[in-house]
């Protein structure tokens, strides 16, 4: 990790709003809210916060790094047209996360927990679905396999896992039985602390991108692929 690296996350995929800011002295600060249908009002703020608690102006930012998707189609944009707004003003590369790999992380951190099954509400009874993998050397979660999009009726539990998200709470109040035997946090939503340790990562591998080449992790129709949009 090179010197003076400043890492502001932004995450706005679900009802909650927060972003988090890892220093280059290895300090965390965030911020934190459910703020549904009030991003934009909460955002400006959170992001003056964190700076204001580290010391640090805007102008000392290295890195933005924000939430992709999936999640709700307004959350992600915002988060995603606001690290490109910010990345084009200071000239600083983007980092794009999985909302997904944002939740294992958050789940990992909060429960120990060492596979995760994320799973957002997707909405007409469906839920975005990814299995993490705790990788013990760098303490953070790895995707075994590929996101996904499947209806709730599908939603089911491997063993072992933790599961994670507001697809199971959806699950359960479809109707639909979850393994009673895997440990469970249906209320569980992403947070940037999670965000920002994965974007960390992202930044030594050198998995950046400039404003140009923004990207939001859309998942319908079964497909799960990653698409390049020039502008939000």
């Amino acid at each position: 990790m090179k010197k003076n690296t400043n890492i502001l996350a932004i995450e706005t995929s679900t009802e909650a709003c927060s972003v988090a800011l890892l220093t280059d002295k290895d300090q965390l600060f965030s911020e934190f809210a459910l703020t549904p249908r009030q991003h934009t009002q909460y955002l400006p703020r959170m992001m003056d916060s964190v700076l204001v608690q580290a010391g640090l102006f805007k102008k000392d930012l290295t890195h933005i790094a924000y939430a992709s998707g999936p999640g709700a189609f307004t959350g992600v944009r915002i988060a995603a047209s606001t690290a490109q707004g910010i990345s084009i003003g200071l000239n600083i590369p983007l980092v794009a996360i999985s909302t997904l790999a944002i939740l294992a992380q958050h789940c990992h951190n909060l429960h120990h927990s060492k596979r995760i099954m994320a799973a957002l509400d997707a909405r007409m009874g469906e839920a975005y679905v990814g299995h993490y993998q705790l990788d013990n050397a760098s303490g953070l979660v790895e995707l075994n396999g590929r996101e996904s999009l499947i209806k709730l009726d599908q939603l089911v539990a491997p063993e072992g896992y933790f599961l994670a998200g507001s697809g199971f709470m959806a699950c359960r109040e479809a109707g639909y039985p979850v393994t009673a035997n895997e440990t469970i946090d249906e209320e569980l939503l992403p947070h940037a602390s999670a965000l920002v340790q994965l974007a960390q990562q992202a930044v030594t591998q050198g998995r950046t991108l400039s404003a140009d080449q923004i990207q939001i992790n859309y998942i319908r129709n079964k497909v799960a692929e990653k698409k390049q949009v020039s502008s939000i």
